[in-house]
């Protein structure tokens, strides 16, 4: 009977976040602050959402509740759900925000790897620089909400009789959330491809008792592919009621749940054995990286001779980063930082690394207390300097060098991701881009003598806005694509290098004057694909010439009815030349290339293979010889089909371009000092820590953020 009342109240304490509006927030529990943000809190209110946003994350926020809204539906309809109340959502600028802050139970900000963070009906996100990722959180924690209210209820006594009576397995849950956030991905069709080859596992059950997210993910995403989205939903009803996951996959789909996993995984087998024909395994013997644990590996970058190869590993928050000599096969640290702790999510974007193109220094931005710091070490004196960056900066995701006193950064300042020329030596930066677009991975290219910038970006178009866009119109939710920015140019017109709306293009990288490469997805397998640019005819222009000397420019096929043809002197037709990309594929790899960065000056390359053991890093020759482009995996074929059949789903990866009428903000704090925002009166707060407020701020009380 004791026991009894223990697991009782054990699953009373785990499950109730509070299902209600408001969340309780642990008092006394406080975490170090760096900042004076979480002062004050505003919110902005939808027809099915309340946001929450502090400082600098109003540009989060706006997104924030659109993204919720456009989702809100699909996902509802997904699970046949209702719940009374809105969800809460509270945004935070960065995964350094996120752990600082004190909102809400310990559980909230305790790592689990890759899932959305959820107490009662209030979600925790936070940007990361990609608003894809960001709506994936969104989508995740919606559905997390709405499974906890579906399966175990809305009140405490249906939480403890339903917890007690229904005993899901971990695969079951946190496969469907995963499944609501994403259908299926590159990712995950790479993970799961490695799994089932490695053999490791013996059946399904032995695989999700190793990994329950990546399985259950796999196995509703089968029924879905197999049995209709419908299945999804109607599984969800039967086993809530039934108490029972073996009787509600007998009910919906006429078979046994051991027949339904035999059928996942012939599925699957066959599916990846179609995928394997004429694919290669990569080339080349791994380096003898010390990894025994398979930590993350980042941020491999050769050096301007090609000779070290420096990278980062990342043990749970405590990073280190090494040199190893390719010559001798030999590795040693040169720089440490962070602090290890396996009880919060683990910021896996630093340590950022970039080579000073005079080969004897490399430089280390990481993150120190919530503030930038740019190291230097210098390998002939072995000493390492330090410095902390421009305040400005909130994020650098990633940086390249463009001469030895200045590097090029894609950093977040004031929640927007963007390009900067940044000096070290006066601390001075140069903004490229200035929109709400998402700026991630580049690299410096000196292409056919002119200096320029490729990068990844999930920008429509080439047009480089002169003033700001509107966020309630748009939100950046294409797939990353490559363009190119001339450094030494004034025109306000991008480069478009690829335009893939169903793969992502990432980790640009010089080859030569004339060349550079990257990785593509194109295929469904990221591999690499290598261009070049080339001029041609974009339209021409008449140029009219007046008696006085005046000139005038206008379309060839525009006329100036107005004009006095006595005053014209000449008429000229001249082209206007502009740059477009030519690429094609240089692999066809059996599994991803999760990095990629070149050496020009030492004609060397270095790859970054995942393995379910144990990652592969392999330097080789740097060569970008044309192949035919790969044959599309049956994942990708699916999403193709997707497209054609005009489906506007999250199958279509996203393909929502606007957002529905139901998106607009129904109010919104009218200021836009966001240091010193005050609500306007009449304006309706609805505090989340159970006091109203109208006209004033959320100011801090004691135990609040």
């Amino acid at each position: 009977m004791r026991n009894s009342l223990l697991l009782l109240l054990a699953i009373f304490f785990s499950l109730t976040g509070g299902f209600g509006q408001g969340t309780q927030v642990e008092f006394g529990k406080n975490r170090v602050q760096y900042h004076n943000d979480f002062e004050e809190w505003s919110q902005y209110e939808s027809d099915n959402f309340f946001v929450y946003w502090y400082g600098q994350s109003r540009n989060i926020a706006q997104a924030a509740v659109q993204l919720a809204e456009l989702d809100f539906s699909e996902i509802q309809s997904l699970l046949e759900h209702r719940i009374n109340e809105k969800v809460q959502i509270i945004v935070y600028t960065d995964i350094t925000d996120f752990k600082q802050s004190n909102i809400g139970s310990e559980e909230a900000f305790t790592s689990v790897a890759g899932q959305t963070k959820i107490v009662g009906n209030t979600i925790f996100v936070y940007f990361d620089g990609d608003h894809s990722k960001l709506r994936k959180q969104i989508r995740e924690g919606i559905a997390s909400v709405y499974l906890n209210t579906m399966l175990f209820g809305a009140n405490i006594q249906e939480v403890v009789q339903n917890a007690v009576m229904l005993n899901l397995p971990m695969w079951f849950k946190d496969g469907l959330v995963a499944y609501a956030a994403e259908p299926w991905s590159t990712e995950n069709d790479n993970a799961l491809r490695d799994a089932m080859a490695s053999k490791k596992y013996k059946g399904f059950v032995r695989f999700a008792e190793d990994n329950p997210r990546l399985a259950g993910h796999a196995l509703w995403y089968y029924i879905a592919e197999n049995f209709g989205r419908t299945a999804v939903s109607n599984l969800l009803y039967l086993t809530r009621i039934n108490r029972s996951v073996e009787s509600g996959f007998l009910y919906v789909m006429g078979t046994s749940y051991p027949a339904v996993i035999a059928g996942w995984e012939t599925y699957f087998t066959k599916r990846y054995q179609e995928d394997q024909k004429g694919r290669e395994a990569p080339a080349g013997a791994p380096l003898a990286i010390r990894n025994r644990k398979n930590y993350p590996l980042s941020q491999l970058k050769l050096s301007p001779d090609g000779n070290t190869l420096a990278y980062a590993l990342n043990r749970a928050g405590r990073f280190k980063v090494y040199l190893y000599d390719l010559q001798k096969n030999t590795s040693n640290v040169i720089f440490k930082g962070g602090q290890r702790n396996l009880l919060q999510a683990t910021d896996y974007n630093y340590p950022l690394l970039a080579w000073n193109p005079n080969n004897t220094q490399l430089s280390v931005v990481f993150e120190y207390r919530d503030d930038l710091r740019f190291s230097t070490y210098d390998l002939t004196t072995r000493k390492t300097t330090s410095e902390l960056l421009e305040e400005n900066y909130q994020r650098v995701f990633d940086m390249d060098y463009a001469d030895p006193f200045s590097l090029v950064f894609s950093a977040s300042v004031s929640s927007q991701s963007d390009l900067f020329l940044y000096l070290p030596r006066t601390r001075s930066s140069r903004r490229l881009t200035n929109d709400f677009y998402d700026e991630q991975d580049l690299a410096f290219v000196n292409l056919r003598n002119r200096k320029g910038v490729i990068f990844a970006s999930n920008r429509p178009d080439t047009l480089l806005p002169l003033a700001p866009v509107r966020r309630d119109t748009v939100l950046p939710r294409r797939t990353f694509d490559l363009f190119y920015l001339d450094l030494e140019g004034e025109a306000r017109e991008l480069v478009r290098i690829t335009r893939t709306p169903l793969s992502d293009e990432r980790f640009p990288s010089a080859v030569d004057t004339a060349y550079f490469t990257y990785i593509s997805d194109r295929s469904g397998i990221y591999n690499q694909e290598s261009g070049f640019l080339e001029d041609f005819v974009h339209h021409r222009n008449q140029h009219i010439f007046l008696n006085d000397g005046t000139e005038v420019v206008i379309h060839e096929d525009s006329t100036l009815e107005s004009l006095d043809t006595t005053l014209i002197d000449s008429i000229q037709i001249r082209p206007v030349i502009r740059q477009r990309a030519v690429t094609f594929a240089c692999s066809n790899l059996d599994r991803n290339l999760e990095a990629l960065h070149t050496s020009p000056r030492g004609r060397k390359q270095v790859e970054l293979v995942p393995r379910l053991s144990k990652s592969l890093v392999l330097v080789q020759a740097l060569q970008i010889d044309p192949k035919d482009r790969p044959a599309d995996t049956y994942y990708q074929q699916i999403r193709k089909r997707f497209i054609r059949a005009g489906e506007d789903t999250l199958h279509g990866q996203f393909s929502h371009e606007m957002p529905p009428s139901s998106a607009i903000l129904v109010r919104e704090p009218s200021h836009t000092n966001t240091d010193t925002l005050r609500i306007p009166e009449g304006f309706l707060f609805q505090s989340r820590f159970g006091y109203p407020v109208s006209s004033q701020p959320c100011k801090r009380r004691a135990g609040i953020p």
